[in-house]
């Protein structure tokens, strides 16, 4: 139980992955934990919606104990130009998840550890030398010897204790997901629950079609572009071009909505303070090129949670403490430094297009750069 004092030991803001996560982690080894998100859950979150094996591993959640909607992906299509290059693999390499069910299991997780949830939306945010103060929007006040930010590039952690840096890039996004089940899915796409990504024109990112189940996820993310409005329509009609796309269809999607988070980049975000650490969007953690964020949050709530417990010992200093987490970002992510080889910086435009489209298009380097080193899938999995 929280110290006199103390509401809780620990209080997490945001019931996402990497919130439930950390709250899942530390109520299960006696840490009192309260939870605070806004919004009602099961809830509706912008997200492509697919996870590799390694987030399972960080979860330690055997995919038979997930109820939900989990297609095992084999296969990844690339479109480079009017052209799709297909790479298969001898076991799932990724899977399609609905993020409104998986983070309503993880949280009710997280629940069922220990760890109390408080369905208030965080406003004011607020350290001293003996802890966290927060404060909801209904008036209600809570504190605690230290906080975890979880609450995306958003978070109140992040927007009022962080100093946030001109330089700061951000990947902007646009995406639907809805249910239309899968028989009509089939009948606009011969690559049912097969992901389907399409490289932008300039290489400034890629957007994509996902099957998963009956549902259909359609969306675009650019690196650092406010235009993206502008790219979104021309992708949508790619994708009536393609007979993605009927008029039918696409009368039932989902309005397309989107929002800006940061990636791990030469940039750095203050990830720990004297009294808070944050994890995922909130830290900046988005993966560089895939835009990847479910597992950087997953991993960071891990270290999130290790390092908080050994602040909470006894005699223990719990702001020197949290600088351990910085390092341990420092080791699994790497350091956040400008790329010692760009050749944007010396290679004229036309030529980087040709480069990395011979990428792309090549088997073995689309495998083990493109979604080896970009997207993380296993290269040793591939079918040869």
């Amino acid at each position: 139980m929280a110290n006199a004092g103390f509401d809780a030991d620990v209080l997490v803001i945001g019931g996402g992955p990497g919130g439930s996560t950390t709250a899942w982690d530390l109520a299960r080894s006696g840490v009192d934990v309260l939870l605070l998100d806004g919004a009602d859950f099961p809830r509706v979150k912008l997200c492509a919606g697919w996870i590799t094996p390694q987030i399972l591993d960080a979860l330690e959640l055997d995919p038979q104990d997930y109820p939900n909607t989990f297609s095992a992906f084999t296969s990844v299509i690339l479109w480079v130009g009017n052209r799709p290059c297909r790479t298969d693999y001898v076991r799932p390499i990724s899977y399609g998840i609905i993020r409104a069910e998986f983070d309503h299991f993880l949280l009710e997780r997280a629940r069922e550890a220990g760890a109390r949830f408080v369905n208030e939306d965080v406003k004011e945010v607020a350290t001293d030398d003996g802890g966290c103060t927060v404060t909801t929007r209904g008036g209600s006040t809570y504190r605690a010897p230290l906080a975890i930010g979880a609450g995306g590039s958003k978070d109140p952690i992040r927007r009022k204790l962080v100093e946030h840096r001109s330089e700061e890039r951000m990947v902007v996004t646009l995406e639907s997901e809805t249910r239309v089940g899968a028989d009509t899915i089939r009948a606009h796409t011969p690559y049912y629950e097969v992901p389907e990504l399409f490289l932008e024109p300039d290489f400034r990112g890629y957007a994509w079609y996902f099957t998963k189940g009956d549902f259909l996820n359609i969306g675009i993310g650019r690196l650092g572009d406010p235009r993206i409005r502008d790219a979104h329509p021309r992708f949508l009609e790619q994708l009536r071009d393609l007979g993605r796309l009927s008029p039918d269809l696409e009368a039932q999607l989902t309005k397309f909505k989107g929002h800006p988070y940061k990636i791990y980049d030469h940039v750095p975000v203050q990830a720990h303070g004297e009294r808070f650490l944050l994890v995922g969007d909130a830290a900046g953690l988005a993966r560089h090129y895939s835009g990847e964020g479910i597992r950087p949050a997953v991993e960071s709530a891990r270290d999130a949670a290790a390092v908080a417990r050994n602040a909470l010992d006894p005699g223990e200093a719990i702001g020197q403490t949290l600088t351990e987490y910085g390092s341990r970002l420092t080791e699994r992510y790497g350091p956040q430094q400008a790329p010692v080889f760009d050749p944007t910086a010396w290679l004229p435009e036309r030529w980087q297009s040709r480069l990395v489209e011979w990428v792309c298009r090549s088997n073995r380097l689309r495998r083990d750069w493109v979604f080896g080193r970009v997207f993380l899938f296993d290269p040793e999995a591939a079918a040869s």
